[in-house]
C-alpha cells in the first residue's frame, strides 16, 4: 500500500475547454480561472476562492 497522495490537477475549463490557471493573491487567497479569462480572451469561467491551492482546485473541478 502506498502512502502517496495523488496529485490534484485542475480540469480543463468546463465552458470552453481551455487550460485552467491557478491564481494566488496574498498568503491565503487562491482561485482557479480559465486561461482565456478577461484580457486573454472571452471566457468568464472562474472558480470559488479557497484558503489554499488544493481547496481552489477542488472548487474549480466542481464547475460544470
Amino acid at each position: 500500500m502506498s502512502d502517496q497522495v495523488p496529485t490534484l490537477k485542475a480540469q480543463p475549463c468546463p465552458k470552453c475547454g481551455a487550460p485552467a490557471e491557478p491564481q494566488k493573491a496574498g498568503s491565503n487567497r487562491f482561485w482557479v480561472q480559465c486561461s482565456k479569462f478577461g484580457r486573454q480572451g472571452n471566457c468568464s469561467a472562474i472558480g470559488q476562492q479557497g484558503s489554499n491551492k488544493k481547496e481552489a482546485i477542488i472548487e474549480w473541478n466542481k464547475l460544470r
